[in-house]
């Protein structure tokens, strides 16, 4: 039988019940054997099952970035930009702070905060890439658990906790290490995404529903999750990732990329309008969670 660890935590927290399921795509991008669920009442996104991912499925990946064979410096780059929105957020609760990113990949955002924070530790569960940023002089574990530190001031998870088959489990391991007092700040993608919950763009599902994804929060599970592991004075905030050229170019073309090859649609008060928009609806593609240990 299939194990389905984040359902079972789902139903057990009241989020979800039974009756509620329904099937919502019926296979993600690079699985024909798992299937896309959402609640009808929570409006919470879920894999069919979870058994397929484990530790040892993330230990063995050997590339830096999303299947693409790149050097740390190429990937970087890739990435900039959300490591610099993110940088730009979290600078100064990190400032002067004992600070720890887990799931880092090539740690572009270390990197960046690495003048501003006090002290930096990363957990890394990839071989390949803990190696390297050990060798530019890091302090990077393989697990939380591997972490002898307490009184760590402030946590970060960008784009990790929905890959999390334990996540309370996970939230409760980070707190412990915690100073009193201390933040977690969590980024994850929004399962009332406009492009898919409201535009119910076929394509965009096709391409944003995948098998490592294993929950799509809302802000209420979200704080529920939070709350169930014992932080407080939790915050949701609404962010919007991918611009309004982007959702065009997707419904036109049906394919990733529009910011970049419609980029002339871009500009500042149109992003941050779009955005407010989005916001205000609650159906941007990322919601981040700041919350108390």
């Amino acid at each position: 039988m299939e194990k389905n660890s984040i359902k079972q935590l789902l139903l057990s927290l009241n989020i979800i019940t039974e009756d509620t399921i329904q099937v919502y795509y019926p296979f993600v991008r690079d699985r024909d054997d798992v299937s896309v669920l959402k609640c009808s009442k929570s409006n919470v996104i879920f894999l069919s099952r979870t058994d397929h991912v484990d530790l040892s499925y993330y230990e063995a990946k050997v590339n830096f970035r999303l299947g693409q064979d790149v050097n740390r410096d190429a990937a970087v780059r890739l990435g900039l930009d959300d490591a610099q929105r993110r940088a730009e957020q979290l600078k100064c609760i990190v400032s002067n702070k004992k600070w720890l990113d887990v799931g880092t990949g090539v740690g572009g955002i270390l990197d960046i905060l690495k003048p501003i924070a006090r002290e930096i530790i990363a957990v890394e569960i990839q071989e390949n890439i803990r190696k390297e940023l050990l060798q530019l002089g890091y302090r990077v574990f393989p697990k939380i658990e591997n972490i002898e530190d307490d009184g760590i001031e402030v946590v970060s998870l960008f784009h990790v906790f929905e890959h999390l088959s334990n996540p309370i489990d996970a939230l409760k391991l980070i707190k412990s290490k915690m100073k009193k007092g201390g933040k977690v700040v969590i980024e994850v993608p929004h399962a009332r995404d406009f492009l898919f919950d409201f535009l119910d763009c076929e394509s965009f599902k096709r391409f944003t529903f995948w098998s490592e994804h294993l929950i799509l929060h809302t802000r209420n599970s979200l704080e529920i999750f939070l709350s169930e592991a014992g932080f407080s004075n939790i915050e949701i905030l609404g962010l919007q990732r991918y611009p309004l050229s982007n959702h065009l170019y997707w419904l036109k073309h049906g394919v990733p990329g529009g910011h970049n090859h419609w980029n002339f649609l871009n500009s500042f008060d149109l992003n941050s309008a779009y955005e407010t928009k989005l916001v205000s609806l609650d159906r941007t593609d990322t919601l981040l969670a700041i919350a108390s240990s």
